[in-house]
């Protein structure tokens, strides 16, 4: 685990845009085609618009949300929706951006599905961390939860349970957020920050789902955080 500290919100977008276009031109050079993981939110506003400017093969870049809110894709709750935007006019708007509905009852299968399109091992994979310390759409005490945060399970996409509304969310699961080349936990302001310090005090994964991720060994977790 490496902590990346920046002074600002701004100089971490950059920073992080740059190492995320790194680890994506590693894959697109190896593979000829590379996945990429990105959250929705504020938190990752700058870091997207500032990703989706760089120049590279984006055509042949996979993008997948590590969880979605289970809204009608132009609802301005959608992370999907959210990303399109961020990267419409940019280099990014020709990447393949992995759309699927998710108010239906089969969009857990669904997106699970058409993960199986997308290049693995991920070439990087970015989270966000909630107050509550939660990832994606995995919340503390959660129904489905132990099962969510298993390394052994084969379950890609699990729905979440959000303490607020939009409650209904679908989440990838951690053995899915893990199979990648570079882990980012994208932190920003000082409430995150205790947070994240009180999960590495230790204690129970279902309490502070991000536990879980501090805890695990299968990649380097890489954290970048500013004020």
């Amino acid at each position: 685990m490496a902590d990346h500290v920046f002074p600002s919100g701004e100089a971490l977008a950059r920073s992080l845009a740059t190492d995320v276009t790194a680890a994506l031109e590693r894959r697109l050079a190896a593979d000829g085609a590379a996945g990429l993981v990105v959250s929705g939110g504020r938190t990752p506003a700058a870091f997207l618009r500032e990703l989706g400017a760089r120049e590279l093969d984006w055509s042949n870049v996979f993008v997948t949300l590590a969880d979605e809110r289970c809204v009608a894709v132009d609802d301005p709750a959608s992370n999907l929706r959210f990303v399109r935007e961020a990267f419409t006019g940019a280099p990014a708007s020709v990447a393949m951006l992995v759309a699927v509905d998710p108010t239906g009852a089969e969009a857990a299968s669904r997106w699970s599905e058409a993960l199986r399109k997308v290049p693995r091992p991920f070439a990087a994979v970015i989270l966000g961390l909630g107050d509550d310390g939660h990832f994606a759409s995995l919340f503390p005490d959660m129904p489905g939860l132990a099962t969510a945060l298993d390394l052994s399970s084969t379950t890609s996409v699990v729905a979440g349970f959000a303490p607020v509304e939009p409650r209904a969310r679908l989440s990838l699961t951690l053995p899915t957020l893990l199979d990648t080349d570079l882990l980012v936990l994208h932190v920003t302001g000082a409430s995150k920050l205790a947070t994240l310090q009180r999960a590495a005090c230790g204690g129970s994964a279902l309490e502070m789902p991000v536990r879980a991720l501090l805890a695990q060994r299968r990649v380097p977790l890489e954290i970048y955080h500013a004020p």
